[in-house]
């Protein structure tokens, strides 16, 4: 457990940012208003998701929130208990994003039953400019990514 105290902080502000940015969405924004972020390669857009990442299963709320969360109960044992363990700073890392992620995402379907997206792409591909995601959607893409990463390395 020495030495681990990093994981906590950084849980802690992965979490808050995610937090701070949706509560601002939430106030300051209206469903499917836009405000483009300094660059322009990036804007906010309040898009309610009752469903999984592309509107999967949105017509069962209930089976969404239950395997949401049952799968954050997975990520949070995985968590603790590299917590306890020396060493393995990348899956650490790897962890502790998915771990921040799931509870953002779980805490915001929990509270309302549907997650509030707001981050999309003004740029690139058409299929990628019409999605939008959170920052816990982000934090668990590159926390799988880091860990699938790390076990075929």
């Amino acid at each position: 457990m020495k030495g681990n105290g990093w994981m906590p902080g950084l849980f802690a502000l992965l979490f808050g940012t995610d937090a701070m940015v949706r509560q601002y969405v939430e106030e300051c924004l209206e469903p499917g208003e836009t405000r483009m972020l300094p660059g322009e390669r990036l804007m906010l857009r309040k898009v309610y998701n009752p469903g999984f990442a592309l509107g999967i299963l949105e017509d069962r709320p209930q089976t969404v929130k239950k395997l949401t969360g049952a799968a954050a109960v997975l990520v949070f044992a995985g968590w603790t208990g590299l917590f306890f363990l020396r060493g393995r700073r990348i899956e650490k890392a790897g962890c502790t994003l998915a771990a921040a992620g799931a509870a953002g995402n779980l805490l915001d379907r929990v509270r309302s039953g549907k997650v509030t997206d707001y981050i999309a792409l003004t740029s690139g591909p058409s299929f990628l400019t019409r999605l939008t995601a959170n920052l816990a959607d982000l934090y668990l893409a590159a926390g799988a990514l880091i860990l699938a990463g790390r076990r075929i390395l």
